[in-house]
C-alpha cells in the first residue's frame, strides 16, 4: 500500500498577513482615488462646457433685448402719436399717417423671453449640481426663475394686441390695410393718398383709443422689464466668464 505524504506548508506570520492586507487596501484605495479624480475631472469638463453654452444663451438674450426694446420703443412712439391724432377734431387731415401707425405698431412689438436652452437641459439632466460656486449657482437660478414672469407678461401683451386688432376693423378699412402690405420682404408701407376712417363716431373712436392705450401700456411695461434685465444679463455673463476663464 502506498502512503502519500503531504508536503509541509510554511505558516505565515501576522506580519505577512498584515502586509498583504495593507497592499490590497492601498490598491483599492488608490483605485478609488483615481476613479474619484477621473470623475471630478469629467464633471469639471462638463460644468465648463455647460457654462460656455450658457454664456452663448445669455449673449443671445442681450441681442434679443436690444432688438426687442428698439422695435418696441419705436412702436410706443407711434402709438402715442396715433392716440393724439385720433383725438384731434381735424383728424381726417391725417388719414395716411393714422392708417400707417395703426397697422405698423402691430408688427414691431414682439414677445420677450429668455433663451433658457442650456438651463433647461441642465435642470432636466440633473446637472445643475455641477455648478460648485454657490453664489454663481444662486445667480443663475434667480435669473431663469424670471422666465415664468416674462412668459406671463408676453401672453398678456398678446391679449391686449388681439383686443386692439379685433376692434381696428370698426375704425379702419381692411382693404386699405391689405394694400399697405409689401410681401418680399414683408413690411407695412404708407397707404396711397389720404384714406378716410370708417367712422367718426365719438364712442367708437374713444373705445379704439382705450384699447390702443392698454396695448401701449403693456408694451411700455414689458420694455421696462427687458431694459432692467439687460444689466442683470451682462453681470451674469461677466460672473461666468471670470469664474471659468472664458474671456
Amino acid at each position: 500500500m502506498e502512503v502519500h505524504h503531504h508536503p509541509k506548508v510554511e505558516k505565515k506570520n501576522f506580519k505577512e498577513y498584515f502586509l498583504e492586507f495593507l497592499m490590497i487596501f492601498l490598491a483599492v484605495t488608490m483605485g478609488f482615488f483615481a476613479e474619484s479624480i477621473r470623475e471630478n475631472v469629467s464633471n469639471h469638463k462638463k460644468e465648463k462646457e455647460f457654462m460656455l453654452s450658457m454664456v452663448e444663451d445669455l449673449k443671445s438674450d442681450t441681442a434679443n433685448i436690444n432688438s426687442f426694446t428698439g422695435k418696441a420703443n419705436q412702436a410706443i412712439d407711434e402709438m402715442d402719436s396715433l392716440v393724439h391724432l385720433m383725438r384731434r377734431p381735424d383728424r381726417e387731415k391725417y388719414g395716411q399717417t393714422m392708417y400707417y401707425f395703426s397697422r405698423a405698431v402691430t408688427t414691431k412689438v414682439t414677445r420677450f423671453q429668455l433663451n433658457d436652452r442650456t438651463y433647461e437641459e441642465m435642470k432636466s439632466s440633473g446637472s445643475l449640481g455641477l455648478i460648485a460656486n454657490k453664489e454663481l449657482s444662486d445667480s443663475i437660478s434667480n435669473y431663469y426663475a424670471k422666465q415664468t414672469h416674462f412668459k406671463e407678461q408676453a401672453d398678456l401683451q398678446l391679449q391686449k394686441l388681439s383686443a386692439y386688432t379685433d376692434f381696428a376693423g370698426k375704425v379702419f378699412d381692411g382693404a386699405i390695410f391689405q394694400e399697405m402690405m409689401q410681401r418680399f420682404p414683408y413690411k407695412v408701407v404708407m397707404p396711397q393718398g389720404n384714406p378716410s376712417l370708417l367712422t367718426n363716431d365719438h364712442n367708437t373712436i374713444n373705445e379704439f383709443v382705450g384699447l390702443l392705450h392698454y396695448y401701449c401700456a403693456i408694451s411700455i411695461i414689458n420694455t421696462s422689464y427687458a431694459e432692467q434685465e439687460k444689466d442683470v444679463t451682462t453681470h451674469l455673463i461677466k460672473m461666468i466668464e471670470d469664474k471659468y476663464h472664458l474671456q
